[in-house]
């Protein structure tokens, strides 16, 4: 079971500030058994609205967030639903609500008690309004580091008056992309596929593995057939052969498994099984069918070590490779959770998943040109000396 996305959260904040989870659950005012509860069994219902403002408070995070992690776990937000993009006017009015809402903000100053301490000032009339200007353009810095950098973020009508404020503003407040990134807020999540990697690189080693296949059905094709066969026990003639259109029976009296009109049903199995256990007990094998049987068992282990050595290598090169986007990514001083995921892709895909697991074709962002110098300086199986057969061999005989 995944961890709910609300104990994610929690999680994020122990890991960052090395708090226990007895500690964590006493300053979110709950007990460590009902934190354990959330995270074996899932947040099956909606959390008191105390809790989860307790849960924003403690771990610092927007109570809007909080709530939305709880509504996905209990179902009522989904994937789907997060992902399907809202319309211009609602993102629009969200916008002017936040930022209505800024103008409202207030410091409140410090004064000094009859004590000589210095005290929060409790009158309200004391209280100074925010730098509006300030907050609005924080605002646009976060999202533009949210988005990988400023052209990025700019990039549907860059050539507009707005555009060009908007560059000036943030260009005022950051000396480049590297630097606006201190005011990203969304975590950093690398989702990559090695055979997508590597097939954007134009790399060699899925091509080398494909030849390797080949040749090895080659040799599995110039395995001579056994010329040793006797006569075999079946006739054409045979009612429960005749009745069916998947198998025939050739001039040597041996089935040939066709197919053709084959449903699988209980009865298409029975008799395929009948069949091959009268072929079976017919005779014992020849000396040639021996030799022949045993050839292509060799084939066979050479073509399932040759695939368990491609998933080794690759394997290999998805550690390595994380390895180097960490080190990038270090450079940049992110203070954001990161995530890096770099795995084989599943044995079927779509194709719009296999490019969405590749890295981006053209770096806009100082992410993206770390992920790109990492692929480009982390050697790939192709690196690797000698063929996949040959490095194969090598392999087995030292074994």
């Amino acid at each position: 079971m995944a961890i709910p996305r609300l104990v994610e959260l929690i999680d994020r904040y122990r890991t960052a500030h090395g708090v226990s989870e007895s500690e964590v659950a006493r300053r979110i005012g709950m007990s460590r058994e009902n934190l354990r509860k959330w995270r074996i069994n899932g947040v099956s219902r909606l959390p008191d609205r105390e809790n989860l403002a307790a849960v924003a408070r403690v771990i610092g995070k927007p109570y809007r967030e909080v709530v939305s992690a709880a509504l996905f776990d209990t179902g009522y937000l989904t994937d789907d639903q997060a992902s399907t993009p809202r319309p211009h006017d609602e993102v629009l009015h969200d916008a002017i609500s936040v930022l209505t809402e800024a103008t409202r903000l207030t410091n409140q100053p410090m004064r000094q008690a009859t004590s000589g301490q210095w005290e929060v000032d409790p009158d309200p009339r004391a209280a100074l309004r925010i730098d509006w200007a300030a907050f609005v353009t924080l605002a646009l810095a976060g999202a533009a580091a949210n988005v990988g950098s400023i052209e990025e973020a700019l990039a549907g009508r860059p050539g507009s008056w707005e555009a060009e404020m908007v560059r000036r503003t943030l260009q005022a407040m950051v000396f480049d992309d590297k630097d606006l990134l201190r005011h990203r807020t969304e975590p950093v999540v690398v989702d990559l596929w090695v055979e997508s990697i590597l097939a954007q690189i134009d790399d060699g080693s899925d091509d080398a593995y494909a030849d390797a296949q080949l040749e090895l059905d080659a040799r599995a094709d110039a395995i001579p057939e056994p010329t040793d066969l006797p006569p075999g026990p079946f006739s054409p003639n045979d009612p429960r052969i005749a009745a069916v259109d998947w198998v025939n029976v050739d001039d040597n009296g041996y089935l040939v498994i066709t197919h053709d009109g084959w449903t699988g049903d209980a009865d298409d199995v029975a008799l395929l099984s009948e069949l091959s256990a009268e072929a079976e007990a017919s005779r014992d094998p020849t000396p040639g069918e021996i030799a022949y049987e045993q050839a292509m068992q060799s084939i066979a282990a050479l073509v399932d070590a040759l695939t368990e050595q491609q998933k080794r290598e690759y394997t290999e090169y998805a550690t390595r490779l994380t390895e180097a986007i960490h080190a990038q990514l270090a450079a940049l001083e992110l203070t954001v959770p990161l995530s890096i995921n770099i795995t084989l892709a599943p044995e079927t895909w779509a194709h719009e998943d296999f490019d969405k697991h590749a890295p981006s074709t053209y770096s806009s962002s100082a992410i993206e040109g770390a992920i790109e110098s990492a692929v480009m300086e982390t050697p790939t199986p192709a690196a690797r000396p000698g063929s996949p057969l040959e490095r194969l061999e090598v392999s087995r005989k030292g074994q």
